[in-house]
């Protein structure tokens, strides 16, 4: 029996929706994929790789693309499980529910939907927030319980990407406002930039060029350490 493991994160945009209004997280209409990180360890400490697919596009089309491009890498590595946090809640939610979405807006190419539905039932779910907030209480986020297992995951330090972020504040929380780091509300707004500079065919210019190394690294950062917070289990011995 093959001891391989995934690990799966997505990464969001929310183009039907007004800033101010906050999105229901079980309700596909209120998303769309943007980004899918994958990583995948063949056995308890070896080597992890990872990959991050991008939509090439805003159409429905694009969107069946992203996740049929995530389930080919998927098919071609043996595994038993796949880690997330919040997988079961809304990760495996908004990957099933936009290809069916997708599917339908095109109306063509409901085969993916059920590809998705057969990958999901095919492995096993290793959720960590189960785990996680029956130790640490509810709503612990992922980040803090990386911080109560002593994992540091990497940041993806503004700094270090040649992007104007003078703005971005203005989307984020007050507690986020003024990090210098990457935070999961720059999504949205940073993923529709990416876009419409993808739409215009300037993909070689330097701003879009370090947008698509800051979203690659940031989408790497939510995925690689789910192993080694994984192997941290029980939780209880860290309260």
């Amino acid at each position: 029996m093959s001891t391989g493991r995934f690990a799966f994160d997505i990464e969001t945009i929310n183009p039907q929706l007004e800033a101010h209004q906050k999105p229901d997280f079980q309700n596909p209409e209120h998303f769309e994929l943007f980004s899918l990180c994958c990583a995948y360890q063949p056995e308890p400490g070896a080597n992890i790789e990872h990959e991050v697919f991008f939509r090439q596009g805003r159409d429905a089309a694009s969107e069946l693309d992203l996740i049929e491009e995530t389930l080919e890498w998927f098919d071609v590595r043996d595994a038993e499980s796949i880690i997330t946090y919040n997988g079961e809640y809304f990760d495996f939610t908004q990957f099933e529910g936009r290809a069916r979405v997708a599917a339908d807006d095109l109306g063509d190419r409901h085969d993916v939907v059920d590809q998705v539905e057969s990958f999901l039932a095919s492995i096993g779910s290793d959720d960590l927030k189960e785990d996680s907030w029956d130790c640490f209480g509810d709503y612990t986020r992922f980040e803090e319980t990386c911080e109560y297992c002593g994992i540091e995951p990497p940041r993806t330090m503004l700094s270090e990407f040649d992007v104007d972020t003078s703005d971005y504040p203005e989307h984020r929380s007050t507690t986020d406002a003024m990090k210098r780091y990457f935070v999961g509300r720059d999504v949205p707004v940073v993923g529709e930039k990416y876009l419409d500079l993808l739409e215009v065919g300037a993909t070689e210019t330097k701003t879009f060029c370090e947008l698509h190394r800051m979203l690659e690294h940031y989408a790497a950062t939510d995925v690689v350490p789910l192993f080694e917070l994984a192997d941290e289990r029980p939780f209880d011995r860290y309260v």
